[in-house]
């Protein structure tokens, strides 16, 4: 294992997160949330509870620019993607006002001052809208568009497919779970939403194939086409048409766990997590085409796992065990490692990091790019 060190640290106060990383051939692109009042790398003050936040740095860590997407509502900030022209798509969600009026006071009641009563009361609805920004590639806020939900709805990706954007993600009812489908036009057009699965359905990543369908990864304990359940929850991987129309399913599971793909990207690099009743395991899975494992690995962990497909595929997770091909790591607590694999899953860089990664992401111009999360601080890493 070699140890890897953070460009920079930055610093947070709250309950801070980054969901999202993009790069660009000379650029990182942070994608999160900030509930800290002030912040030293982010210009302005907190609006609502929460504000959404993009923040670029150059590939060796020099401050570019960022932008506070912030309103008086509250507001998180999930995913991002860059289209042909630079323009960084990123997506959310918020809460609303909700302006209600309480009952009139009697015209009888003494009112000498002829005091004027505010009658109304302004109270925030739950994250029940999914925003989309645009913002220019030097951080310049373009378009803002809303999509309102019936219930609270979790965006976790937005994707290009065409001329056109599509996020996925999960919305919450009563005692019920989906995935769903929502495309938007650049104009800021939603189409209809479209849900997946009917109550324990859960979407976390996707990619878009050439054809302009999606290859969606998740966990679902619900029926799907004919792939029934096999386990409380499966991990699931779907082909989405463009109309949202589910085409295929493959399902992942082994009896007595819960099983979750949390990331997928090109070339159907897969990774998620396996929990038995008490351990979990990290699942790393390299797949030929949709259900056909070209390998598979799986870590003692004490989290899921994310990858990236660059030069080499790229995982990460917290290990609480040993790694076939790094004999010489036996870790007494449990430590955040990013490992490169070759064309067989097999390991061939080894390293460790000093926090958790939430994200992670990989070009050829940059290498690969591993923002940790301490619990005070976010932390850039690159591996080239």
């Amino acid at each position: 294992m070699k140890s890897s060190m953070a460009l920079l640290e930055l610093p947070y106060t709250k309950s801070d997160q980054v969901s999202d990383v993009v790069l660009t051939p000379v650029s990182v692109i942070l994608i999160g949330t900030t509930e800290s009042p002030n912040s030293t790398w982010i210009s302005g003050s907190l609006s609502g509870s929460s504000d959404a936040f993009v923040a670029s740095y150059s590939s060796i860590g020099a401050p570019l620019w960022n932008l506070r997407l912030g309103q008086a509502s509250s507001e998180i900030a999930t995913s991002a993607v860059i289209d042909a022209d630079g323009n960084i798509w990123v997506v959310g969600a918020s809460s609303g006002s909700v302006v209600s009026s309480s009952t009139p006071t009697p015209s009888k009641i003494l009112n000498p001052d002829n005091v004027i009563l505010d009658q109304s009361t302004t109270t925030s609805t739950p994250m029940n809208r999914v925003r989309v920004w645009q913002i220019s590639n030097t951080g310049v806020l373009l378009n803002t568009f809303e999509f309102v939900s019936e219930t609270v709805i979790s965006p976790k990706k937005i994707l290009i497919t065409g001329s056109n954007l599509s996020v996925i993600g999960t919305i919450y009812g009563k005692e019920v779970m989906q995935g769903f489908y929502l495309p938007v036009s650049k104009n800021g057009v939603f189409s209809p939403l479209v849900k997946i699965g009917s109550k324990s359905t859960q979407l976390n990543d996707a990619i878009t194939n050439t054809d302009g369908s999606l290859t969606i990864v998740g966990t679902s304990g619900d029926l799907l086409l004919k792939a029934k359940t096999l386990s409380k929850s499966d991990a699931i991987t779907l082909k989405l048409s463009t109309l949202g129309e589910v085409q295929q399913v493959a399902r992942a599971t082994l009896k007595n766990t819960t099983r979750v793909w949390d990331s997928i990207d090109d070339g159907l690099l897969q990774a998620g997590a396996v929990r038995y009743s008490k351990k979990t395991e990290a699942a790393i899975t390299k797949f030929s085409a949709l259900g056909k494992p070209t390998w598979n690995f799986r870590y003692s962990a004490k989290s899921t796992a994310l990858a990236t497909d660059g030069k080499n595929a790229w995982v990460t997770f917290v290990s609480s065990g040993a790694i076939k091909g790094v004999p010489s790591w036996k870790p007494k607590n449990p430590t955040p490692v990013l490992l490169g694999l070759g064309k067989k899953g097999e390991v061939v860089a080894p390293f460790t990091l000093t926090a958790p990664a939430v994200a992670i992401e990989a070009n050829n111009e940059i290498g690969t790019v591993v923002i940790t999360d301490s619990g005070v601080s976010f932390g850039l890493v690159v591996v080239n």
